[in-house]
This record gives structure tokens, sequence and C-alpha cells, in this order.
């Protein structure tokens, strides 16, 4: 009988989450995405499940583990297979983070492209828009450059709207 059907399922997956809370590693993953700790304890399900033909899966709410790689100890556990645990809460990370950010809305983007439409219909000139708009923009943005763009983007939807 494996270790894991005999274990707390809660136990594990509290010493599972822990190590992503805790551990020097994952925090600087977590602080890169800008996750907290009480995100992992609210926002993700860890499921030992039977996966069949997969190891791991995952999504932006749950990490599903295949309970073949629970054979042993949980130290075992550690040291040969929670680099599947990492794979899957990295695209958490990434999904978590994608679904805060302001601009992965399209509704969010549309509305910016509607308010700039609508300075270009009162005769704003793109220099002025540009003043008006643009830092509102670009303060959602680490990277410059991808502000830019973005605004840029914006600005001729802007004008294929208004023509």
């Amino acid at each position: 009988m494996n270790w894991y059907k005999i274990a707390n399922k809660k136990e594990m997956i509290d010493k599972i989450k822990n190590i992503l809370k805790n551990n020097s590693f994952t925090k600087k993953l977590r602080n890169k995405y800008e996750i907290a700790d009480e995100d992992i304890d609210n926002n993700m399900d860890i499921k030992i499940v039977d996966l069949c033909d997969d190891f791991a899966k995952g999504n932006g709410k749950e990490i599903m583990l295949d309970k073949s790689l629970f054979k042993g100890s949980f130290e075992n556990f550690l040291k040969n297979n929670f680099h599947f645990v990492i794979h899957e809460f990295f695209h958490w990370l990434k999904r978590r983070h994608e679904n805060s950010f302001y601009f992965n809305d399209p509704e969010e983007i549309q509305s910016f492209i509607l308010a700039i439409a609508w300075e270009m219909s009162v005769g704003r000139k793109d220099e002025d828009i540009v003043k008006k708009i643009y830092p509102i923009v670009e303060k959602h943005f680490d990277n410059k450059e991808e502000s830019n763009k973005m605004f840029s983007e914006m600005l001729s939807k802007a004008r294929l709207f208004g023509n």
C-alpha cells in the first residue's frame, strides 16, 4: 500500500502548499509575478488523482498530480518528483498573474479605444490625447516598450473607429 493512501491527503497538500509559500526558490517566483501566500491558500487546489498517461496537469485553479508520483516517502516525492509541482506551479502563477493584469480584459482595451476615439471626434490633437490618456495606460505596465506598443495599437484602432 502506498503511503499516500495511508497519509491524510489534506496534510500532504498542506505540506506542498507550505513549500510553495515558504521555499526561497518559489518565493522568488511568486514575488516576480506578484502572487501572495493567501492566493495559494485561497485560489489553488491540489489534487492527487489517477491521470493515466500524465504525471501532472494544471490550470489557473488547480494542480493535479498523478498518484504514481507518491510511491515511497514524502521525502522521496520531494527529491524525485517535486519538479512536476514546480512545472505546474509556474503555469498556475502565469495564469494568476495574467488574470490580474488590467489589459487582459478585452472590454478594458475597448474602453480605452473608445475614449481615444471620443477625444478624436471632438477634435483633440494626437499629442494632447497622448498627454491625457497615455499616462493612464503606462502605469499598468512595467515595461515602457510594451506600454508604447499597446497605446499605439489603441490609437490605430481608435482612428479606424472614427472613419
